[in-house]
């Protein structure tokens, strides 16, 4: 099922407040898990919540992905 934009953002604020620091796959996981899918790609839609200011998220060299915190 296809999360409304805003009902998306809550749920990955939701995620990162209770799990914390999460790679992109971390976040793609927990959400198949639960059946649900962002609006966007993934990344994608992480990183319009990042210049929206509601989440933190770097490049991390060691992982070789997307990280994100809140």
């Amino acid at each position: 099922m296809q999360l409304e934009e805003t009902d998306a953002e809550r749920y990955i604020l939701e995620l990162l407040k209770e799990k914390g620091t999460l790679k992109t796959s971390d976040i793609e996981e927990e959400t198949r898990k639960k059946g649900v899918e962002c609006p966007d790609e993934t990344v994608r839609f992480l990183t319009k919540m990042k210049l929206k200011g509601l989440i933190k998220g770097k490049m991390s060299i060691e992982e070789r992905t997307w990280v994100w915190w809140v």
